[in-house]
């Protein structure tokens, strides 16, 4: 149990303009759950369990039997009271069209990729993976925690599961925000049995996080969620053992400037993931620590750390 400190560092700074704190449904490999979102699975790519908005658009323009065979009947008419010149003109035109489209997608992707790249300057920290290096995106894509503060946040957190430097074999964790997975990859190279990565961007899911889950030999205890973490929560309340159920361990690590605190608080106090005695390790900048809470459920801000421009509460049943 957590003994409260009593206080709270001052802030006195400004924080970076997004979030530094900061697998697939394993067949086998582990404990994992399926779930009905969009989810990446490292072996298998990309599935979806829904219908989704051009799926429907589609069906709902759908012509019927008759009304195609009408429109092939009228375009075959037209095409043969054409001069054999101008159908050869229009198939040149046709061609022409195809390989300017086709140039100007690879352009697009050449350009997108160039924009978005990668660099390996993080690192594990202890365990399992220690000193492997992870991927991250160069850019705004992903901030994730510097080394040394994912270093005292994870010092304290062993701390208070018994000090032995691991933590439980069947421990849970929850990496909402998950961008390079940084945190919970942590976690697992420190002995959690089970991690669930919640991130919306694709590109980061397939470019960073699913190479450093490969690259760290964690796959089989991790699956990602490819959706919005407020998503996420609010699923969790509205289906029984969502995730598998509760989690021992929540990291929680908004871009700044994309979030509501309030909101993403209120979804913790309701959502079945946590439990009386889940520990929730939250980031937030100097400006949103009046929207901190001092209590999350049964929770208690037991810790209130600065760490430069980075600000780390702790919730945790008390003693």
């Amino acid at each position: 149990m957590w003994q409260s400190s009593g206080t709270r560092a001052l802030p006195n700074c400004l924080p970076a303009a997004s979030c530094s704190l900061c697998g697939r449904a394993s067949s086998g490999k582990g404990g994992s759950w399926a779930t009905s979102e969009d989810i990446f699975n490292l072996e298998e790519g990309w599935s979806l369990d829904v219908l989704g908005d051009d799926a429907h658009a589609e069906a709902s323009f759908a012509m019927d039997e008759d009304e195609e065979e009408g429109l092939g009947m009228a375009a075959r008419s037209i095409l043969a009271s054409m001069p054999a010149h101008k159908l050869h003109a229009l198939e040149a035109d046709q061609d022409a069209a195809d390989e300017a489209n086709a140039a100007l997608k690879a352009n697009e992707r050449r350009s997108a990729a160039a924009e978005r790249k990668t660099h390996n300057r993080l690192r594990i920290i202890s365990g399992t993976a220690a000193g492997k290096r992870i991927r991250s995106s160069r850019g705004e894509q992903t901030r994730p925690m510097m080394e040394k503060v994912r270093g005292a946040v994870f010092d304290m957190l062993l701390s208070h599961a018994g000090g032995t430097g691991q933590f439980p074999a069947n421990a849970r964790w929850l990496d909402l925000f998950a961008g390079t997975g940084s945190v919970g990859i942590e976690a697992l190279s420190r002995g959690c049995g089970q991690a669930h990565f919640i991130e919306l961007d694709r590109w980061v899911v397939d470019s960073v996080l699913a190479p450093n889950l490969e690259s760290c030999g964690v796959v089989a205890k991790a699956t990602v969620h490819t959706m919005k973490a407020e998503d996420f929560l609010r699923r969790s309340a509205e289906l029984v053992r969502f995730a598998g159920g509760a989690f021992d361990y929540i990291s929680v690590c908004p871009p700044y400037l994309l979030v509501s605190y309030p909101e993403l608080f209120q979804l913790l106090e309701t959502s079945p993931l946590v439990h009386k005695d889940t520990v929730i390790v939250v980031e937030y900048p100097k400006r949103s620590a009046h929207e901190i809470p001092d209590q999350v459920k049964n929770l208690a801000r037991v810790r209130d750390r600065q760490y430069g421009r980075t600000f780390v509460a702790i919730f945790a049943a008390e003693e």
